[in-house]
């Protein structure tokens, strides 16, 4: 049947320069993201020290990022459906390089935090647009692997923040924090530049009755595709953009539990056991060498499982690679908890780079390729918004209950608890998950 969609020319047209430029300037948020969620597990060892933190304030500095993230995620993806999405797009890459740049500078730890916590609402509202922008501008074919490809400099920009502290901590000593803090604002002034050049996406314009720009914009990325809303309809009432609106149906209330349980289980899991994969191997003995060592090998396998979702992800579809990725998870989750014990370093470290890459080829990767592809036009950037906000709670969830469960039965009972998540998550993906794969968005 002959699709009716006012977007055909644009969704169907072959990838050109402006989808790869578009693509790069919103994976940038997302390498900005990973270097700034991962930076602050290094700069605690100098920052510990340097302002003599207590066991209390090592965790409030650890998790204010994430704690801006889910305001920055709900209120910006809020008004980014209401007012647009480029000034907004434009607003949160600034907010995020006087952040980065005040936290670098920061005199004491009241200002540090306070920096952290603007930096982690920078971030929570490009989660929200990034992946929304893509989404929307991307060829229908194509989307997935466009979204995809920004957990790659995710992950390279994770993997990044230890090589940078290895190699600067011999230069700066204790100031190394300040300039691994600071080096964040180059790249986002850069992309500042860039994004300038981004037009308004049609689709929300369209949706705006803003039928003239609409025309302009899909011009800009493929040319000739603006014909195609000749005559269309630009009285088209506006629809309200509210939490409402994410459960206005049987089938939409399905696809918002499906993100919302994948982003919340994956971010619990993953940052509960990624966070403290070096803390583990301490505790159970190993040296600190060995264990940092253990922290740069994991962080190599979820490079490589983002390449290998990158690659399959328009192969074999969102919901196979969520269901298989959650349910491998809890498998490893419970041999990691059955081997707790183990003094092997190899096969615990062989386990622990399992998890990463089986994280990355399925859930970790996946929520910000099926969040846009789930939620139509008018709440797009919202619910996207909504979703990563419930990401950044599991994982401060995770975060937070890892070390109670450790003092209070050991690994064992930690991994225990993750695997039930995991369990929980797969059984979550059969019962609301839908292939959106070369789905319409509109």
């Amino acid at each position: 049947m002959k699709s009716t969609s006012l977007f055909e020319s644009f969704n169907n047209a072959p990838l050109n320069a402006f989808h790869r430029r578009v693509t790069i300037l919103s994976g940038m948020g997302v390498f900005l993201e990973g270097y700034d969620f991962t930076n602050i597990a290094s700069a605690l060892i100098f920052l510990v020290p340097y302002f003599s933190l207590k066991p209390g304030q090592i965790a409030l500095l650890a998790t204010s990022t994430y704690v801006g993230t889910i305001a920055g995620a709900v209120f910006i993806g809020y008004l980014a459906d209401r007012l647009g999405r480029k000034f907004m797009y434009m607003t949160d890459i600034t907010l995020y390089a006087a952040f980065a740049l005040m936290s670098a500078l920061a005199v004491n730890y009241e200002m540090l935090v306070a920096a952290r916590v603007g930096l982690g609402f920078a971030i929570g509202a490009d989660q929200a647009l990034s992946f929304t922008i893509i989404a929307e501008f991307a060829p229908r074919k194509l989307r997935g692997k466009l979204n995809a490809s920004t957990w790659i400099m995710w992950t390279v920009a994770s993997a990044s923040t230890y090589l940078l502290s290895y190699a600067l901590n011999p230069l700066l000593g204790p100031e190394t924090w300040r300039v691994l803090f600071g080096l964040a604002v180059i790249p986002s002034v850069i992309v500042y530049f860039g994004r300038r050049e981004i037009p308004e996406s049609p689709m929300w314009l369209v949706r705006q009755g803003r039928l003239d720009e609409a025309r302009a914009a899909m011009d800009a990325v493929v040319p000739g595709s603006g014909a195609s809303l000749t005559g269309a309809n630009n009285t088209s009432k506006v629809a309200v953009t509210s939490l409402a609106a994410l459960f206005r149906s049987k089938a939409q209330s399905a696809d918002t539990l499906y993100i919302f349980f994948m982003w919340f289980c994956i971010t619990f899991n993953t940052y509960g056991v990624g966070y403290f994969t070096p803390y583990i191997l301490r505790t159970l003995g190993f040296t600190e060498t060995l264990s940092l060592l253990g922290g740069v090998v994991v962080s190599l396998f979820a490079i490589a499982g983002s390449v290998i979702m990158f690659l399959s992800v328009e192969k074999t579809g969102r919901k196979p690679l969520a269901v298989i990725g959650f349910t491998l998870l809890a498998l490893i989750d419970f041999g990691l908890a059955m081997i707790s014990n183990s003094h092997g370093f190899a096969v615990l470290l062989l386990l622990f780079s399992a998890f990463q890459l089986v994280a990355w080829i399925g859930p970790a990767g996946l929520v910000g390729v099926v969040a846009p592809e789930v939620f139509p036009t008018d709440i797009r950037s919202f619910g996207t918004g909504i979703a990563a906000g419930l990401g950044r709670a599991g994982a401060i969830v995770g975060i937070v209950m890892f070390p109670i469960m450790m003092r209070a039965g050991g690994l064992k009972w930690a991994m225990l608890m993750f695997c039930a998540d995991a369990a929980i998550a797969a059984i979550a993906m059969v019962i609301f998950g839908r292939e959106t794969k070369g789905a319409m968005l509109e």
